[in-house]
């Protein structure tokens, strides 16, 4: 009973980033690293460049950053390394 308690705990943080879990630069580099991609507000500039906001920080989108696949849940996501979008999925504008 204790055991599977433990098994239970250890695979609700890995169950949580799931949807990230095969999303893959174009170089074939794991995204995610198991901790660095979540939800982001998505905008463009004056410029359109894109630009990604998480925790009331922002970053630069480069456009090789965008991954070719629908968002698993509607919203944008960015994965962000070191202050680098690594990848980003671009979600449905909400009105």
């Amino acid at each position: 009973m204790r055991l599977a308690l433990i098994l239970c705990l250890l695979a609700a943080p890995a169950a949580a980033h799931d949807p990230y879990a095969d999303w893959k630069t174009k170089g074939g580099v794991s995204c995610c690293h198991g901790r660095d991609c979540a939800p982001a507000t998505m905008f463009t500039d004056a410029e359109d460049r894109l630009f990604a906001r998480q925790n009331g920080q922002t970053y630069f989108v480069p456009k090789e950053a965008i991954l070719p696949i629908p968002s698993p849940d509607g919203r944008s996501h960015a994965c962000i390394i070191s202050g680098t979008v690594i990848c980003a999925v671009v979600g449905q504008p909400r009105s």
